[in-house]
């Protein structure tokens, strides 16, 4: 019994040494992709998106935005779209680890890559800014995950977070 526990203890102790040496000579993101496969960022359109069945997502929408059924409804905030979008970008300066990604400013709608701390996982989150009225404004927005199953409400804190953020003077 005690030497198969040593065996286990020696696999496992091998298996994280190659782990780190993996990553030390291939660099976090691309062990990322050895290990789970590459990624690609999807374009998202909002009138048609399907959620996954994973729980690794979070959707906000407008009521009748979003072909999915969104997880949260967005809050409609005071202001032109133009505004909203000046405060988003202001909040989302102060974020860690983000990457900006594709734009289609005709749309206003815009892709960020925000990474874990620790392990450099890729989220990304996309957003829609939304004209109501020339005074009132609202955004979509899904955060999903490329990697694995669940995200430990990662995603959900996130986007609750920058809203907050967002409904601060």
């Amino acid at each position: 019994m005690n030497k198969q526990l040593l065996n286990s203890a020696k696999a496992i102790v091998a298996l994280i040494v190659l782990l780190a040496l993996l990553v030390i000579v291939m660099g976090r993101e691309k062990s990322l992709q050895v290990v789970f496969g590459a990624y690609e960022v999807k374009p998202v359109a909002f009138a048609n998106l399907e959620l996954t069945p994973k729980s690794n997502q979070f959707l906000v929408c407008p009521p009748g935005f979003c072909a999915a059924t969104p997880h949260m409804l967005s809050p409609t905030f005071a202001g032109p779209a133009d505004a909203l979008q000046r405060r988003w970008m202001k909040m989302l300066a102060a974020q860690p680890r983000i990457e900006h990604g594709a734009a289609d400013e005709a749309a206003l709608q815009y892709d960020y890559i925000q990474r874990s701390g620790l392990m450099n996982f890729p989220d990304s989150i996309t957003v829609r800014f939304i004209p109501l009225t020339p005074d009132s404004s609202s955004l979509a927005i899904y955060s999903r995950s490329h990697y694995g199953r669940s995200d430990f409400g990662v995603n959900e804190s996130r986007i609750r977070a920058w809203l907050g953020a967002l409904e601060r003077p």
